[in-house]
Formats: structure tokens, C-alpha cells, sequence
């Protein structure tokens, strides 16, 4: 060959490879271009057109993509044995298919077609007889419907096929969760966790049905040292369902930087928030603050401390709010919440000098600071002082603070109207409104003296004074003695509680506070130790009220009672 010859054949060889990287491309590009146009028909509800273009798919050599799309379309037609004769010719050339052998499944279930689907199975695990897959496909499927006995001997084939469960993991924590075999299911999801990436979010779905008794098992296993990031908010998120929030932060308050700690209290924080678990989400916002300094995590601190009634911790956190804030934000975002802190703490002057030294504050809004100086002065015992800030507000007689003056002064009578729809519907405010709506008297000043007792922190006064005003007025009396009754329990003097509840019972037994007079006193006999008389007690409350809506409770402390006697 003469090396002019040499030269031409190479120059030949260079375009034919460039020719046939041109063409794959291209091909390539095509084939590109008719997934999207199938998609797009498929998204714009265009079922029938898409049909045809998902068949262009598989005709370009994009068979299992193609078949997806099919299987997609038709289901939303209605006609899911249309897939059946293209996924039968594209298996016919793609046997060990994984995607197609798991549609093909999927289809043959969905059409309630079993036993097919049974040997759908069979084939598919014989073509991959050390795979995975058919097993994991398969039991996935059971699981979601339910049907755990038919799962449990599909994952038991796969432990005898391929001599272990690695890979299957998820299936079998899913699994043992749904047997009730809570503690075996967190040891599965345990080591899924460690093998897999992101799979919290089913390890809490799974394991939150978990009831009270088994629920100390599912801690033990996930608390198990080492903690890895993924089990701690996993556990985490259990404790804040499962109603301990608490726990939860002692948990996650020990992720670090390198767990991307920020983030999941953030997460944490606002779950919280949602709860109503003011105090933990302040914690947690602490935290971050503490880690990464910013105004408004600060007054979201803040604002959780105020919520959960700890005012005095809200104080140094608006402080450090304050000096990262211009004028404008601290007189419009910082002002609001300190005159709140200071107003549920009843520093009533320091309130006042604060809204005093506050300038460029709007009128309607120096009239709602005045009403939160008024409180202030009120939680503090000074009624005078209070009456002098509203005044200040222009308050009348349908006013709330000039409503809650009044009833301080046992004024029921102009109370009423400015209590019909309070601005916070406060526990405290529903007990008052409740009272109110018991009472048909227009004045009482030993009612008023106990309730100014209550919002003073004063419970020895109170319950002396919701007593005697059970006396004056009897059409509130059960209702009356039930509220001191909760004051002796808060103060741990459950055997003078036991007095007004027993008095309930006997002389209001059809009043709506007897039920709950008979439950609160088989709880205090628990704490007593003196379960014959609990027992007694909640017997009575299931015959007497039948129809209270105690009923559950009381049935299910019954139970636990008997169980202990009959364990002893």
C-alpha cells in the first residue's frame, strides 16, 4: 500500500467514526425529543395522543421507558390490559428486564389477575435467581395493600433463595411493624438506616402507631449508642408525635454541625410550634440562634417563651434582638413582645416607663400597649394603677380590660359584654366565660376576689374565695367548687380537692363537673396507692353517667387498675 493509499484510507476511517458519532447523537437527540413530546401530551391529559407517542418511544429503542408511559396512560384511561400485549413483546426481547418485569407485576395485581401475577414472580426470580429485586418488588406491593402474611412468606423465599436479607431491609422493618412486633421493627429500620440514605421519613411513618406499652422497646433500640444523626431524628420526630416533646429536644439538642444540625432544629422547631409546644421550640430556637446569631430567631425565641408562659427567659432574647435591629423593626417587632413579657410578669412601672420612652409609636397601637401595661398592673395587685393605664386607652364598657376590671370588682353585670369574644382565648379566659355563663347573678365581689386571686398567682386566696362564692351562688356552685378543686390539686393537696369533689357528686350529681368529680378523684386515690377505692370510684362514674364523654378515659384507667390487681 503506497502511503498516498494510507493516507486516503485513514482520512475514511475518520469520517466514517465521525459520521457514526453523528448519527448516535442525532439519534440520541431524537429519541430525547419524543420522550418529552409523549410527556408532555401525558401531562396535558392528552391520554390518546400520548399513547401513540409513547409507542413512538419504544418503536426509537427506549422500550422500558416507553412501556412505563403506556402503563401510566392507560391506567388513567382505565385500560390497564392494554399494556399487556407491547410489555409481552418488549419481554420476549428483554427478559431480565428489571424495569419491565416490575411493571408487568404491578398490572397484572392491579387487574387482580394473581396468580398470574404469581408466576410473573416465579419467572422473573428464576431469569435473576440471586437478585434482589423480584423480591423487593414484590413484597413492597403486598405490604402497601396490607396483605402482611403474603409478604412475610415472599421475604422468607428470598432469605432461602439468596441466604440473606441484605437489600430488604425496609421491607422487613415494614414488615414487623405491621405484625405489632414494634421492637423488631426498630432493630430492622435501625440497620436500614445505616445502609440507607434518607429513609427517615418512612422509619417515623412506620414506626408512629406504635402504642404506649411498646414504645419504651422502639426508644431502647433507636437510642442505642452510638446514635447516628438519621436514628436521633428519627427518635426525635417519634418523641414529638407520641406527645413528648421534651424528649425529643433531649435528643436532637445533640446533633453537631456535622449532622447539619441548623436545618433539623429549624425543621424541629416549627413542628413544634405547630404542636403547641412552646417551651421546647423556644429551646430549640435558642439553640440555633446560638449557633448562627440572627435577629429574627431571636424573636421567634422569644415569641415561643412568651406563648409557653415564660416570660423571664423572652426578656434577654429580645435584648439580643434589639441590638441587631434598626429603630423601625425594634419599635415595630421588639416593643410588641417586651410590653407582653412584662405585662404577663406584672412589672407593671417597668412596662409603663418602657411604652413612655417609646416614641414614634401609632395611636392605635400605643392604645393595645397601654391594655398590656393595664395587665401588667393587674398580675401585679395594683387595680388602681391598671384602671389609670386604660384610661389612658380611651377604654368603655365594651372594652376587654374594663370587662375584666369589672369582674375583678364583682361587677358580673358589665363584665358580660366585654367578655363575649375575647381577643385570646386564653384558658383562663374560656373559665370566665364559662362562669359567666353559669351564673345568672349581676354581681359577686368574692367571685371577683378569686378570680383577681387566680391572675395574682395567689391559689391559697383563691380557692378560699371560690368556696365561699360556691356558697352565694348556687347555680355556678359545682362549677365554682370544681375550679377550687383543680387549685388544691396544682397545689398538691389532693385531700381537700377530695372534699369538694366528693360534695359534687352528692349534691350536683347531674351537674356536667360530677363525672369529671369522680375521675379526678380515682386519680387522686392512684396517687394515694389506694386502687380499691379508684376502682370503686370509676365503676361508679360508668354506671352513673353513661353518656359522658369521660367515658373512654375512665375505661381505659379501669382496665389498668384491674390488670395490676389481677397481676399482684
Amino acid at each position: 500500500m503506497t502511503v498516498r493509499a494510507a493516507r486516503l484510507l485513514r482520512r475514511l476511517s475518520c469520517a466514517i467514526c465521525w459520521l457514526t458519532l453523528s448519527g448516535a447523537a442525532l439519534g440520541a437527540q431524537a429519541q430525547n425529543q419524543l420522550f418529552q413530546r409523549a410527556l408532555d401530551l401525558e401531562n396535558a391529559s392528552r391520554y390518546r395522543e400520548a399513547v401513540a407517542a409513547w409507542r413512538s418511544v419504544i418503536a426509537s429503542g427506549a422500550t422500558a421507558q416507553g412501556i412505563l408511559g403506556l402503563e401510566r396512560v392507560f391506567t388513567q384511561l382505565g385500560q390497564e390490559d392494554s399494556v399487556l400485549p407491547p410489555l409481552d413483546s418488549a419481554l420476549a426481547l428483554h427478559p431480565a428486564d428489571r424495569a419491565l418485569r416490575g411493571a408487568q407485576l404491578r398490572l397484572l395485581r392491579s387487574m387482580g389477575r394473581e396468580s398470574e401475577a404469581r408466576t410473573a414472580f416465579d419467572i422473573w426470580r428464576r431469569i435473576l435467581s440471586r437478585d434482589v429485586a423480584p423480591y423487593h418488588d414484590y413484597a413492597s406491593q403486598l405490604l402497601q395493600e396490607g396483605h402482611t402474611a403474603a409478604a412475610d412468606t415472599v421475604l422468607q423465599q428470598a432469605t432461602t433463595a439468596l441466604g440473606s436479607v441484605q437489600g430488604l431491609t425496609i421491607e422487613i422493618a415494614q414488615l414487623r411493624a405491621a405484625l405489632g412486633l414494634w421492637g423488631q421493627a426498630a432493630i430492622a429500620w435501625r440497620e436500614a438506616m445505616a445502609a440507607e440514605l434518607y429513609i427517615e421519613s418512612a422509619a417515623i411513618y412506620s414506626l408512629m402507631p406504635a402504642p404506649v406499652a411498646a414504645r419504651d422497646s422502639v426508644r431502647g433500640v433507636l437510642a442505642k449508642l452510638p446514635m447516628s444523626a438519621p436514628r436521633k431524628r428519627t427518635l426525635g420526630a417519634l418523641e414529638l408525635g407520641w406527645g413528648a416533646p421534651r424528649n425529643a429536644w433531649r435528643v436532637l439538642s445533640t446533633l453537631t454541625v456535622a449532622d447539619s444540625a441548623y436545618d433539623s432544629w429549624n425543621e424541629f422547631a416549627q413542628d413544634a410550634e405547630r404542636a403547641g409546644a412552646w417551651l421546647v421550640a423556644r429551646d430549640a430556637f435558642v439553640a440555633m440562634h446560638k449557633q448562627r446569631p440572627n435577629a429574627s430567631i431571636a424573636l421567634r425565641a422569644a415569641q415561643a417563651s412568651i406563648n409557653g408562659g415564660d416570660a423571664a427567659a423572652a426578656l434577654p432574647l429580645l435584648a439580643s434582638a434589639r441590638e441587631m435591629l434598626q429603630p423601625f423593626a425594634i419599635r415595630t417587632q421588639v416593643l410588641p413582645l417586651q410590653l407582653r413579657a412584662l405585662s404577663q410578669l406584672g412589672r407593671g412601672a417597668e412596662a409603663e416607663a418602657l411604652l413612655a420612652t417609646s416614641a414614634d409609636v401609632e395611636a392605635g397601637a400605643r392604645k393595645s400597649y397601654a391594655r398590656l401595661v393595664a395587665w401588667a398592673w393587674i398580675r401585679g395587685g395594683e387595680i388602681e394603677r391598671a384602671r389609670a393605664a386604660l384610661a389612658g386607652a380611651n377604654g368603655d364598657d365594651e372594652d376587654e380590660v374594663t370587662a375584666w376590671l369589672a369582674l375583678y370588682d364583682g361587677n358580673l353585670a358589665k363584665a358580660r359584654p366585654g367578655l363575649r369574644r375575647p381577643v385570646e382565648i386564653t384558658a383562663e379566659a374560656v373559665t370566665v366565660m364559662t362562669f359567666l355563663g353559669r351564673t345568672q347573678a349581676d354581681s359577686s365581689r368574692t367571685a371577683g376576689r378569686a378570680f383577681l386571686a387566680l391572675v395574682r398567682g395567689d391559689s391559697a386566696q383563691a380557692s378560699a374565695d371560690l368556696e365561699r362564692a360556691a356558697d352565694e351562688l348556687p347555680d355556678a356552685a359545682p362549677f365554682l367548687l370544681a375550679l377550687a378543686a383543680r387549685v388544691h390539686v396544682a397545689r398538691h393537696q389532693d385531700p381537700a380537692a377530695i372534699v369538694l369533689w366528693e360534695r359534687i357528686v352528692t349534691h350536683f350529681a347531674a351537674a356536667p363537673e360530677a363525672a369529671e368529680s369522680d375521675l379526678e378523684w380515682a386519680r387522686a386515690l392512684i396517687r394515694a396507692k389506694n386502687n380499691s377505692g379508684a376502682i370503686e370510684r370509676l365503676e361508679h362514674l360508668l354506671l352513673t353517667y353513661p353518656q359522658s364523654a369521660l367515658l373512654p378515659q375512665a375505661r381505659r384507667e379501669l382496665e389498668t387498675l384491674r390488670t395490676r390487681a389481677a397481676e399482684q
